[in-house]
């Protein structure tokens, strides 16, 4: 069990680091959850982002170029349609919450995200 997690660990976009200090928040079960879903998919978009483009969200062709250049999800259309969603959500939120803390979005940073989170539920 703790080598598929290792391996599982690996393809992920967020750290041990970045994984631990979500779950050390005061947050419910899926706050946490939603808190790493929303710094997962702005790692993506991060990691979409070959040149900075002011920071801003990368456009659905390039969320598309991106999948196509990973093996997994070429062989997985029905899970590219389930991250499209998710990413297409996570634009949404991002571009909010950039706006509220005068930042662009993929110049957020996940403390960023956390502090959101606590201030919301606090």
């Amino acid at each position: 069990m703790e080598s598929a997690f290792a391996n599982n660990f690996k393809k992920s976009p967020l750290t041990r680091e970045e994984i631990s200090l979500i779950a050390s928040t005061n947050l419910s079960v899926k706050e946490k959850h939603h808190l790493r879903m929303l710094a997962h998919c702005l790692e993506c978009f991060k990691s979409m982002n070959k040149v900075d483009h002011d920071g801003l969200i990368p456009s659905k062709e390039i969320w598309m170029e991106w999948c196509l250049t990973n093996p997994i999800m070429v062989k997985d259309d029905e899970f590219v349609q389930v991250l499209f969603d998710q990413l297409s959500g996570a634009a949404i939120q991002l571009e909010k919450l950039s706006c509220a803390l005068k930042v662009a979005p993929l110049h957020l940073q996940l403390r960023d995200l956390i502090a959101v989170y606590e201030t919301v539920e606090g």
